[in-house]
């Protein structure tokens, strides 16, 4: 079904000359493509109303902090089609989804922070993934080999 809403949403959107458009996901490599969606799997989870503190814009610099790997809007949007979720209003720049957290943090730990911690992570804070590690370093090797720079 996600592969469906990547291809028809896609296609609505090539009519409307959308600016950031999903389908740039396929400029990705397989490495990357496989990072990304991995982290949606974990950070993020379906939700039964929109979350409008965030976008597809703020969402891929969540990824790009856990990550240290760049994506475009484009390609983020591209990759949350890809995973399931569907934008609330496609004709909008920076999409947004019904979708929420996947690891919630009490009020008291993000009342106390002072630096900005995502909120959105592939696991719960203090915590590490070590596939989610080993498919980061695949990406970061291959763009180091195709000549990508950060």
């Amino acid at each position: 079904m996600s592969r469906e809403d990547y291809e028809r949403i896609s296609a609505e959107l090539d009519a409307a000359r959308q600016k950031d458009h999903p389908r740039e996901y396929d400029t990705l490599s397989p490495e990357e493509k496989e990072a990304l969606l991995y982290w949606i799997g974990h950070a993020i989870q379906a939700a039964i109303k929109a979350d409008d503190d965030h976008t597809s814009y703020g969402l891929k610099f969540e990824y790009e902090r856990e990550t240290n790997l760049h994506v475009s809007n484009a390609q983020f949007k591209g990759a949350m089609l890809v995973a399931g979720y569907v934008p609330t209003k496609p004709g909008e720049q920076n999409w947004h989804f019904m979708i929420q957290p996947a690891h919630k943090e009490s009020r008291a730990a993000r009342k106390n922070q002072r630096t900005h911690d995502p909120v959105y992570r592939s696991a719960p804070q203090g915590e590490q993934d070590p596939q989610f590690a080993a498919l980061i370093q695949a990406a970061l090797a291959f763009r180091k080999g195709s000549g990508v720079i950060q």
